[in-house]
């Protein structure tokens, strides 16, 4: 039997979810490691001093959290948690918002984050993190068409995020990710936003690999209000309103 830091249950409240709590425990810490095998039920259940009845409840929770994989007739794995499942549950917490998100809102919270991320790019990315930044730049450069432009886009500012060695930072600006490319999209459609785009793009690009951090913060801040201006012109030549609804499709 696998042996593991494991004390019986008190039957004090649902024994599932405190198996589930115990559990997640040992995978947050490290004792369960991710692509590992996890103990079979009756070894688990033995473990716990509960049924295996208890044990299955317990593995189905994390399970739906992203926290196991379970494959019928071939044991459940650990994953353990990960920056594509924080966002995804945060993306899935704002497409829950029945009155849709505000444009408005969503510029707020790119100056509150994005502003820091390039300042912070600029003192601490690697040449690595210079090198995939110059790739982006040069391809958008180069492209014309509006689903690639958009996305390649989306790359040079997650990209940025990568370069400010914050994890926090990934998995945040991630969350909004899907709102990120609507916008882009809608942008797109005005012929002098691109050029504008690239423009940019490059300048930030400039001044995170000079080092320059005050240069690299304003050259995002010029960045973000030709953005809100853009979007202020789409808005008012296309007549649609200042929601996002199904950004993420």
């Amino acid at each position: 039997m696998t042996e593991l830091p494991i004390t019986a249950l008190k039957r004090e409240e649902r024994l599932s979810d405190r198996a589930a709590k115990a559990l997640e425990e040992l995978i947050v810490g490290g004792v369960l490691k991710s692509g590992s095998r996890l103990p079979a039920e009756r070894e688990l259940a033995a473990m716990f001093g509960v049924s295996r009845t208890v044990i299955r409840e317990a593995v189905q929770n994390l399970a739906a959290r992203g926290l196991l994989d379970v494959h019928p007739g071939g044991g459940t794995l650990v994953t353990g948690p990960s920056a594509d499942s924080v966002s995804e549950s945060l993306q899935l917490l704002l497409r829950s918002q029945g009155t849709g998100i505000a444009i408005d809102h969503l510029h707020e919270v790119r100056r509150v984050l994005e502003v820091e991320i390039a300042g912070l790019a600029a003192e601490r990315a690697t040449d690595e993190d210079i090198s995939d930044l110059a790739a982006i730049v040069e391809q958008l450069e180069a492209e014309d068409g509006l689903e690639a432009s958009a996305r390649l886009d989306l790359e040079f500012h997650q990209a940025l995020a990568v370069a400010a060695h914050n994890p926090l930072f990934i998995i945040l600006l991630d969350s909004i990710g899907g709102l990120l490319l609507a916008i882009r999209r809608m942008a797109f459609d005005l012929p002098e936003s691109a050029p504008k785009a690239r423009y940019h793009h490059r300048n930030i690009f400039e001044q995170v690999r000079s080092r320059d951090r005050k240069a690299a913060r304003q050259a995002m801040h010029s960045h973000l209000d030709e953005s809100e201006d853009t979007m202020r012109a789409v808005l008012r030549d296309s007549g649609r309103t200042g929601l996002l609804f199904s950004a993420f499709d």
